[in-house]
């Protein structure tokens, strides 16, 4: 099997989901131009491919790419995307958006690659966890921070999920 190749994901949810309630959490406490209005609305974030760029002993590279739609009448300015994601209790991926700026036009769509690495141990577990037996209900953290435009002041963001997400992921590995 050729691992380096992308594979789609259509309608992924398990990190693109995780991104949207991160970027949900910009629309806090908005105060001042350099921080975002109060009532911004979350944009839409749905899986387009998954590609794995090179592994190694010691890691995983993936890029995800996400295809994300604002239903705002405003762009959205974004910058300095970092997040780090924890799945069943252990710290998994730290990643990035590779576009430093980015912005999600107003009432438009953007495809985003999305970086990531992954210890190669800490994935084995994990994969090893996922098709052992049942999962528990809460079973992934997402914590990270995002800069409104410019703005020199990270806005953080932090998410817990239910397993629903790693249910689909668990049943392409029984499947493979």
């Amino acid at each position: 099997m050729d691992r380096t190749r992308p594979r789609p994901i259509a309608r992924r949810r398990t990190l693109g989901g995780l991104l949207a309630l991160g970027l949900a959490g910009l629309g806090t406490t908005a105060c001042g131009s350099l921080l975002p209005p109060a009532d911004l609305k979350p944009p839409t974030v749905a899986f387009t491919d998954l590609a794995i760029d090179s592994v190694t002993a010691e890691r995983v590279r993936f890029t995800v790419r996400i295809a994300t739609q604002n239903p705002n009448t405003i762009d959205i300015p974004l910058s300095n995307l970092y997040f780090d994601l924890a799945i069943l209790g252990r710290p998994l991926a730290l990643g990035k958006v590779a576009e430093p700026r980015f912005v999600l036009p107003a009432g438009g769509a953007k495809e985003l690659p999305l970086a990531f690495d992954v210890a190669t141990a800490d994935l084995r577990a994990v994969v090893a966890r996922l098709v052992a037996g049942p999962l528990p209900e809460t079973v992934w953290e997402l914590k990270g921070t995002v800069n409104w435009g410019a703005s020199p002041l990270p806005l953080p963001f932090s998410r817990r999920g239910d397993a629903s997400s790693l249910r689909r992921l668990r049943e392409l590995f029984l499947r493979g």
